[in-house]
């Protein structure tokens, strides 16, 4: 018998033990006023019918109980499933563009960060020649990637097409450049692809995520790094800076010298 069953015998024994108790309590009492012997033949009718019906009631009342119980938590589990498939991209299993987003905001209310947005290097072409399946291998590779380079905290999504955003909540500047260039490393070094002959390779744009500067305007300016490493040659990092120049103050590109260029 499984324990959930055993729980359920317990239970209504328990209830038809009560009920017997408040049935033959009395009547033991009353056995003891002169004159009011109660015959046995009513004491094995009061155990039967207590002590039976009481069981049988409360057996499935139990019954009724623990499959409500169990119902409600498969619906539980279910909504868990539900807004797991609303938030996630179906094909990389991270979050989607809108989810990455809310979550990512959510973390820079309370602390600043990085904010990293990375671009697989002549996508287009690899799924021109090689065909969609492999471009979806692809972006699952990059996926993994990243989800394994992250910390505790960190947050990824796939923001469309071959565009993925990474948010490090409380990272300073050495922190995202150690991160993005593993990621970078990480990428490029795959050699499912490298056997087909594809270099797969990415750059990345980094921009610092500072409180009260929304998602989406770090994301603008991640992009506009990401275009540069894409223009310095792409299988890079780049990040924006805060320089001075004739115009005032504006964003500049500082491109990472560990970075190294893909000859793809």
């Amino acid at each position: 018998m499984s324990g959930e069953a055993m729980g359920a015998v317990r239970k209504a024994l328990f209830w038809a033990a009560l009920s017997l108790a408040v049935t033959l309590g009395p009547m033991y009492a009353l056995s003891y006023v002169p004159g009011l012997e109660v015959p046995l033949p009513y004491w094995i009718f009061a155990v039967l019918t207590s002590g039976g019906v009481s069981f049988l009631v409360a057996w499935r009342l139990v019954a009724q109980s623990e499959q409500l119980r169990r119902v409600n938590d498969e619906l539980r589990a279910a909504q868990v499933r539900l807004r797991q498939a609303a938030e996630s991209d179906q094909l990389t299993d991270v979050l989607n563009r809108t989810a990455f987003l809310k979550r990512a905001e959510a973390h820079n209310v309370d602390m600043g960060g990085w904010m990293l947005l990375l671009d697989i290097d002549h996508f287009k072409a690899i799924n021109d020649r090689f065909g969609h399946d492999v471009g979806d291998r692809a972006l699952q590779h990059v996926a993994r990637v990243l989800r394994e380079s992250l910390r505790s905290g960190d947050v990824v999504g796939r923001l469309g097409g071959e565009e993925f955003g990474v948010y490090l909540p409380g990272a300073g500047s050495e922190t995202a450049t150690q991160i993005a260039e593993r990621m970078r490393c990480n990428i490029e070094t795959a050699a499912e692809f490298a056997a087909l002959g594809i270099a797969l390779t990415v750059s990345i744009g980094l921009a610092e995520a500072g409180r009260g500067v929304s998602i989406k305007e770090s994301l603008r300016k991640a992009d506009f790094a990401m275009y540069g490493a894409k223009h310095g040659g792409r299988n890079r990092i780049s990040h924006t800076a805060r320089t001075v120049g004739a115009e005032g103050i504006g964003p500049a590109l500082v491109h990472s010298a560990a970075s190294r260029v893909s000859a793809a």
